[in-house]
């Protein structure tokens, strides 16, 4: 079983629709709204004149985030919702630190401007953030309504120890909903010439050995998902360009939607950065992210 605590703040929002695409077989939901004093303010409660129009402002909200997460909720398979208050941020780290949840699942910034990526909200980035749990980003796309569509997705792996340990987090969580999935890493060119140049006593290139190295482990990734998951068409990649760059042309060989990679998020100083890969796409890439972690 997989706990999983969903931040849902709008109707019309891309997380539920992308679980249901995800299918994680093994997944207990757990859906959350968070009202806050400024979810009341925003509300009319600061021109109530008398104990009675505040308290049917504060009954009207309330009885209104509880449709939103009960309506969501019947989308997920026996999932239950609930109302939170305080906090966003704060109030669904609390929840998913008491439920012991795996994945926290939770909206971007639905604001977008023509040709650029949507920076992430203030919740969906403090979560990220804050959370000692793998975290799922939703973001928009054209086909977020369409929840029976199966996904494509790129898996960016530098086969670090830490990297493999997330790779068995993905398998723990399951999911079928994934048709093709592209495992990519990155050599950058312009730092294996630099090695090569430095040392030429050598005799060999570093660079070709390096390469060759991250292809071999990239296959063995792949066989490996090809046991758990054989009706997914698996393939490899090893980009040169900077890793940016990288994983944008990776998401668009593949025709992703999602991304998926791993930041450890521990330590303190963990937590506030993810790792510079994780954290620049988590707030502004351009498709839904899953950021995985692993308890050591």
């Amino acid at each position: 079983m997989v706990q999983v605590l969903v931040g849902v703040d709008r109707e019309t929002a891309p997380v539920v629709p992308l679980l249901k695409r995800l299918d994680l077989p093994y997944a207990h939901y757990e859906l959350a709204h968070t009202l806050s004093a400024a979810d009341y303010l925003s509300y009319g409660i600061e021109g109530a004149r008398t104990p009675d129009e505040v308290e049917s402002i504060v009954s009207s909200e309330n009885r209104h985030a509880r449709q939103l997460v009960e309506s969501a909720a019947r989308l997920l398979p026996q999932a239950k919702g609930d109302v939170l208050f305080g906090h966003p941020t704060e109030a669904l780290l609390r929840r998913a630190e008491v439920l012991h949840a795996e994945l926290v699942p939770v909206n971007a910034s639905h604001a977008r401007s023509e040709g650029v990526a949507a920076l992430t909200g203030s919740v969906a980035r403090g979560v990220a953030m804050g959370a000692h749990q793998s975290v799922l980003i939703a973001r928009s796309s054209l086909l977020h309504k369409a929840d029976d569509l199966p996904l494509r997705a790129v898996f960016a792996t530098d086969h670090s120890e830490y990297a493999n340990r997330c790779l068995e987090t993905l398998i723990e969580l399951a999911p079928r909903g994934i048709s093709h999935l592209l495992v990519m890493s990155v050599a950058p060119e312009l730092d294996l010439e630099l090695l090569d140049r430095e040392l030429p006593e050598l005799g060999v290139s570093i660079a070709a050995s390096v390469r060759q190295a991250l292809e071999r482990r990239s296959e063995h990734v792949a066989k490996r998902l090809s046991q758990e998951w054989p009706k997914v068409t698996i393939e490899t990649a090893l980009y040169t360009q900077p890793i940016h760059d990288a994983i944008d042309r990776a998401l668009d060989q593949a025709s992703a939607e999602l991304l998926i990679l791993g930041a450890k998020g521990h330590s303190l100083l963990e937590r506030l950065t993810l790792g510079s890969v994780s954290l620049h796409q988590a707030i502004g890439g351009p498709c839904s992210v899953l950021i995985l972690r692993h308890p050591d």
